[in-house]
């Protein structure tokens, strides 16, 4: 989402999302940048909202412990109140999502049904994920690492702060235009987004990312959270829809990326991506990508850390196991970071996270929200960087 997403932590501090964040173009709005939560049904005020990750250690601790209050306490849990973990399994217990969630828009615009009828579940045995020595897809599409910038209208030209970092390979703004308002600029390579309108249609698309490839555009990435009311907020049939209009076709010609997802739980998320591929029958991916948010006022850095490398390693790598046009794609972070941090906690997430991310042959790409603006990797006075902008073009 641009800035955002939702917190939590989870049993084994993989994560959950779907809070919200202010943020920039949106749909040809301007939005502010406020941050706040969103509603979520037995979560709010609950350190463990990321039980609705329904992750595999929180499917098997939360029955025993319901059953049996003596089960044993994961280490990184025992000086929660029993009672809270209480509530939160129950909650979970509660709200777990049925094996095949049904999701639907929750806007106006009108849904249009793809061409083709959806496909019966893809959903098969686990497999091999690619060996972990494979070459990133992307890596060959440009020469720079797989470090990426978010900017926006509110950018300027905060990009020259990076230009002499060999960490930065690409930058990314939500839509497909490299300048979003006058005297906002970016170097570096440009990954163009997918958005529609109300009627799922972008007419000028085609034409300007063919533009963009041939002048060095290395990826394409599909909606920008769909799963998300405040974002595309597209149902599983209207984003298969958008990708095969406008995503599918540059298959082949430079890596494409599936939707990016929340990290929210239930019917959004990878329960969502779960509905989206059973719509998108025949489509081509070569990269997963995913989201993931946690705020500060719920877990310490260490955690957010653990939530991180817990959701990749196992929540997202267990999907890609689940689904063939999956198993040999990459994961790319299109957005992470640790809401309310302060800027040295934010320092400090990124010193521990990005060595990781860096050594991890299942991640082609990431972009930190940081992004290119003030208050963020930038400055407030908008005139260097801050210390968690400084580590991102630095470690």
């Amino acid at each position: 989402m641009h800035f955002l997403a939702g917190p939590s932590i989870l049993l084994t501090l993989s994560v959950l999302t779907s809070a919200v964040s202010g943020a920039t173009l949106h749909h040809g709005q301007a939005v502010h940048h406020v941050h706040r939560r969103a509603p979520l049904v037995c979560y709010e005020d609950n350190p463990f909202r990321a039980l609705q990750r329904f992750s595999s250690d929180a499917a098997a601790f939360c029955p025993k412990f319901i059953q049996t209050p003596s089960e044993p306490i994961p280490s990184n849990l025992a000086d929660v109140p029993v009672s809270r973990l209480s509530s939160a399994c129950a909650c979970f217990q509660k709200t777990a999502a049925p094996a095949n969630p049904v999701s639907s828009p929750t806007k106006s615009a009108p849904v249009v049904t793809p061409t083709a009828k959806p496909v019966a579940s893809t959903v098969a045995e686990p497999a091999a994920l690619p060996p972990t020595g494979q070459t990133s897809l992307i890596g060959r599409a440009y020469s720079g690492g797989k470090r990426g910038l978010v900017y926006d209208y509110t950018s300027k030209d905060y990009s020259k702060f990076f230009r002499d970092s060999n960490k930065i390979g690409f930058g990314s703004n939500w839509r497909e235009n490299r300048v979003t308002a006058p005297g906002v600029t970016f170097d570096g390579a440009f990954v163009p987004t997918i958005h529609v309108d109300g009627n799922l249609r972008n007419d000028g698309w085609l034409d300007k990312v063919r533009a963009l490839i041939g002048s060095g555009s290395p990826m394409i990435f599909a909606s920008n959270e769909p799963d998300h009311r405040e974002q595309a907020n597209l149902s599983p049939a209207q984003a298969a829809t958008v990708y095969k209009n406008y995503v599918q076709p540059f298959a082949g010609q430079v890596p494409i990326a599936s939707p990016a997802i929340t990290n929210g739980g239930g019917s959004s998320g990878l329960g969502y991506l779960e509905n989206f591929v059973r719509e998108c029958g025949g489509c081509h991916f070569d990269l997963i990508n995913v989201h993931h948010y946690v705020y500060r006022g719920d877990v310490n850095v260490d955690q957010a850390v653990s939530a991180v490398k817990s959701y990749l390693s196992n929540d997202v790598a267990a999907f890609q196991a689940r689904h063939p046009q999956f198993r040999n794609t990459k994961i790319c972070v299109g957005e992470f970071w640790l809401w309310g941090a302060s800027d040295e906690e934010g320092a400090d997430y990124l010193r521990k996270l990005l060595p990781w991310m860096d050594s991890n042959s299942n991640i082609a790409c990431y972009q930190a929200f940081g992004g290119l603006f003030p208050g963020n990797f930038i400055n407030r006075d908008g005139n260097g960087l801050t210390r968690n902008g400084q580590v991102y073009h630095d470690l």
